[in-house]
Parts: structure tokens; C-alpha cells; sequence
């Protein structure tokens, strides 16, 4: 399950910054296509955080890496000749042509600090995305990812918590 690794390898060599957190209703393609990684990689922290939010749209639990490049490069070949549109508006689109992954090991209604703590390489990535899910389920909440003290501070909790849901403890964190 070294697929978020994978994703990430180019996206977290260094530290979580709040510069990198977006918010997934203001980010548009201009921004996307400009991100000056995607001539190589996707711009995969934010387009995790968009696959994240827009799960939470439409209903969808299941973070699925597998996923993420293809729609990534879909969503940017849309973006090209619509600079100006919001991502999340083609991202939504495009993700539901993509079947549901029932089988995931990443969920947000699902996936405990336990199963965190037991593959943190792979969930690095499902960290990322489920701060997405948990900003578009509660519009108020603040983000994990808005320094590396919040993100440290969250980790700690959840492995304090082992039983625990990551998103209940994400939800506790978060709180304005």
C-alpha cells in the first residue's frame, strides 16, 4: 500500500507549509495549470485536498489512490481551455465518471488512527485528503494542514486515540 507514498515522494520532501493549503472553491485552472510541478508530476497535495472536498460533495467516502493520477491529468487537459474555471467544478465532473473503491483502506467514515499509525508512509496522503473532506463537511473548521504545529499537534492526538476515527479526531482538532 506504497501508493500515497508514491504520489507524494515529489509533493512532501519538506514540511507542510500553510501556503500550500488551498481553498478548493477559489482554486481555479489558471492556477492549476500554471503549477510549475505538473510538467512533471501533478500538483498532488492540492489536487488531494480537491479530490478530498469534492468526495465530501458528492457523498463519497473512499479516498483511492489509485485514482488520483488519472483524474488529475483529466481535470488538467479540461483546464487547459478553461483557465478561468473553479477546479473543483470539472474535478466534481470527473470524479463521478470514476467508480466507487470499496475496497480502499482509506476512508473517512471508516479508517481509525490505529490504521494510521500502522502505515503512516501511505497515509501521509490520506491526511491530506481527508483535510479536504473534513473543511467541505465542516465549512468553519480550521485546516491540519495550516502549519506543521497543527499537523504535529493531530498526529499526536491520533495516536493517543488509536480507536478513534481519524476524521472524529480530525473534527475535535479543527474546531474554531
Amino acid at each position: 500500500m506504497k501508493n500515497w507514498l508514491v504520489f507524494l515522494l515529489v509533493v512532501l520532501p519538506t514540511a507542510v507549509f500553510a501556503d500550500d493549503k488551498i481553498d478548493p472553491n477559489e482554486f481555479i485552472c489558471a492556477e492549476l495549470v500554471a503549477a510549475p510541478v505538473f510538467s512533471e508530476e501533478p500538483p498532488l497535495f492540492e489536487l488531494l485536498q480537491v479530490d478530498g472536498y469534492a468526495s465530501a460533495l458528492l457523498g463519497k467516502t473512499e479516498a483511492d489512490p489509485q485514482r488520483m493520477l488519472p483524474l488529475a491529468l483529466q481535470v488538467y487537459e479540461g483546464c487547459q481551455a478553461r483557465l478561468e474555471e473553479k477546479v473543483l467544478t470539472l474535478w466534481k465532473a470527473t470524479r463521478l465518471a470514476y467508480p466507487d473503491a470499496p475496497d480502499s483502506a482509506w476512508k473517512a467514515d471508516r479508517t481509525t488512527c490505529a490504521e494510521y499509525s500502522a502505515n503512516e508512509e501511505d497515509g501521509s496522503g490520506f491526511v491530506i485528503w481527508l483535510d479536504g473532506y473534513n473543511r467541505q463537511k465542516n465549512p468553519d473548521a480550521a485546516s491540519v494542514l495550516e502549519n506543521d504545529d497543527v499537523l504535529k499537534a493531530y498526529i499526536e492526538a491520533c495516536a493517543r486515540r488509536p480507536d478513534d476515527l481519524m476524521l472524529d479526531v480530525m473534527r475535535e482538532k479543527t474546531k474554531k
